[in-house]
C-alpha cells in the first residue's frame, strides 16, 4: 500500500512546488517586467534554489507559458467541459466567463508584463500559440461541436465560433488594460452581456417596438 501511495505523494509535492514557483514568477514579472526579472530572483521569491527551479522549468519562457496556463486553469478545463455537457449551455458560458473574468483583478499586472513579450518574441509567440492558445481553443471547439450534435445550439462552424469566443475574451481584457471606462464600470455585467449577444442575438424579438432612431416609412 505504501509503495502505491508514494508516487501520488511525490506527484502532489511536485505539483505544489511547481505552483509555488509559478506564483513567485508571476509576482516578480509583475514587479520587474519579463526582461529585467531573473531566474535567481524568482527562485529566491519562491524560497527554492535556482537549481530546483530548473528542475521544473527550463527557462523564463517556460515560466511564462506555465503562468498563462495556470491563470486559464488549463489543467482542469477538460473535466470542466465534460461536466458542463450535462447542464444548460448558456448557464455554463456565463459561469465560465464570470469565473475567468473574476480573476483578472488579481493578475492584471502580471498579464501586462507578459503579453508584450508574447507579441514581439517570434519563438515565444509560436510556443505560446501552440502550447496554450490552441489547447484552449480545441477544448472550446470540441464542447461546441458536442452541443451542436446534441441539438442544444444550432449548426455553426464550431472552429470559427470557438475562436470568436476567445477573441471576445482577449479583446475585453485588452480594453480593460487600456483603461476603457465602460468596460471597467460594467466588468461584472460582461458575462451576461456576452451570453445575450451569442445566444440571443441583437435582433429585436418579433413584436418588439421599433428603435426610436429608426424612421417610419415615409417619415
Amino acid at each position: 500500500m505504501t509503495n502505491e501511495q508514494s508516487p501520488t505523494r511525490r506527484e502532489r509535492r511536485a505539483a505544489a512546488r511547481k505552483a509555488q514557483i509559478l506564483e513567485a514568477a508571476a509576482t516578480v514579472f509583475a514587479e520587474k517586467g519579463f526582461h529585467r526579472a531573473t531566474t535567481k530572483e524568482i527562485a529566491e521569491a519562491a524560497d527554492v534554489s535556482e537549481g530546483t527551479l530548473y528542475n521544473y522549468f527550463d527557462s523564463k519562457e517556460d515560466l511564462l507559458i506555465g503562468i498563462m496556463a495556470r491563470l486559464a486553469e488549463v489543467e482542469t478545463l477538460p473535466e470542466e467541459f465534460m461536466e458542463a455537457l450535462q447542464g444548460d449551455v448558456r448557464d455554463f458560458f456565463v459561469a465560465m466567463f464570470r469565473d475567468r473574468l473574476g480573476h483578472i483583478d488579481q493578475v492584471q499586472e502580471t498579464i501586462q508584463a507578459l503579453l508584450p513579450e508574447v507579441i514581439v518574441n517570434d519563438d515565444l509567440r509560436e510556443r505560446f500559440y501552440r502550447q496554450f492558445v490552441l489547447r484552449v481553443t480545441a477544448l472550446v471547439e470540441q464542447y461546441m461541436q458536442a452541443r451542436i450534435e446534441m441539438g442544444h445550439i444550432r449548426p455553426v462552424n464550431a472552429a470559427l465560433a470557438a475562436r470568436a469566443v476567445q477573441a471576445a475574451f482577449i479583446g475585453l481584457l485588452l480594453l480593460r488594460i487600456y483603461g476603457d471606462e465602460v468596460v471597467l464600470a460594467g466588468w461584472q455585467d460582461i458575462p451576461e452581456t456576452m451570453a445575450t449577444i451569442i445566444f440571443d442575438g441583437l435582433r429585436p424579438r418579433e413584436g418588439a417596438a421599433s428603435l426610436p432612431w429608426v424612421l417610419e416609412e415615409g417619415g
